[in-house]
């Protein structure tokens, strides 16, 4: 599958990894991905954002990987971190794992809070393959 993406000359480039709009083909399956946090497999919850960062995008991978498709399949991604200090630390952490120039369309926003004080970043995606 082929995913069209749109960053026209006539407005300015993307700030990071990510594309400005992101067009699905009509024959493709979506599938929405809810929330992910920085947890490990085994529950455990790192202290760092970076750490965090970087399993929620392996959690991510993961729940690609069951569904039969790759980071390559993202199409949109909403971000959320709860300090605005956690920006490098989220690029660093999605950038290990997102690799290959993969820039879906995506949203970072900085929010009071998550359903646990430890969560630092939490990542809700949607993906597409035909």
């Amino acid at each position: 599958m082929t995913l069209t993406i749109y960053n026209p000359d006539t407005i300015a480039a993307p700030l990071a990894r990510y594309s400005h709009a992101v067009e699905i083909p009509k024959d493709a399956r979506a599938l929405f991905i809810s929330g992910q946090v920085g947890l490990t497999p085994d529950g455990a919850m790192p202290d760092s954002a970076e750490e965090q960062s970087e399993n929620v995008w392996l959690n991510l991978k993961a729940i690609l990987e069951n569904a039969g498709m790759g980071l390559e399949d993202l199409v949109r991604v909403n971000a959320y971190i709860t300090d605005a200090r956690y920006v490098a630390a989220y690029r660093t952490g999605r950038d290990k794992v997102l690799t290959d120039g993969i820039a879906p369309a995506s949203t970072l926003v900085v929010v009071s809070g998550l359903a646990d004080p430890k969560m630092k970043i939490e990542v809700e995606a949607v993906a597409a393959k035909s």
